[in-house]
């Protein structure tokens, strides 16, 4: 199967960009929580972070931590 030739960013809130290479196609499956169905072998590449090999599709979520001073849950920021 062919691979994207763009990346395309699963952190769209991100001040830095999470972005998907190589895969055959990412699905925004969630708006709300940025959640992404990945379609094959692929890379997450980041300014901030390791940069992550795939062999297999996968699901990416934003993750989320608990703030103690409003005591909910939020998505986490760079």
């Amino acid at each position: 199967m062919e691979q994207m030739e763009k990346m395309v960013n699963v952190a769209p809130t991100s001040t830095s960009g999470h972005f998907i290479k190589g895969a055959k196609n990412v699905v925004n499956i969630d708006n709300i929580n940025d959640t992404y169905f990945v379609d094959g072998e692929s890379e997450l590449v980041t300014q901030n972070h390791t940069t992550l090999k795939q062999d297999n599709s996968c699901l990416i979520t934003t993750q989320m931590v608990f703030n103690p001073f409003s005591k909910m849950f939020e998505k986490s920021h760079d």
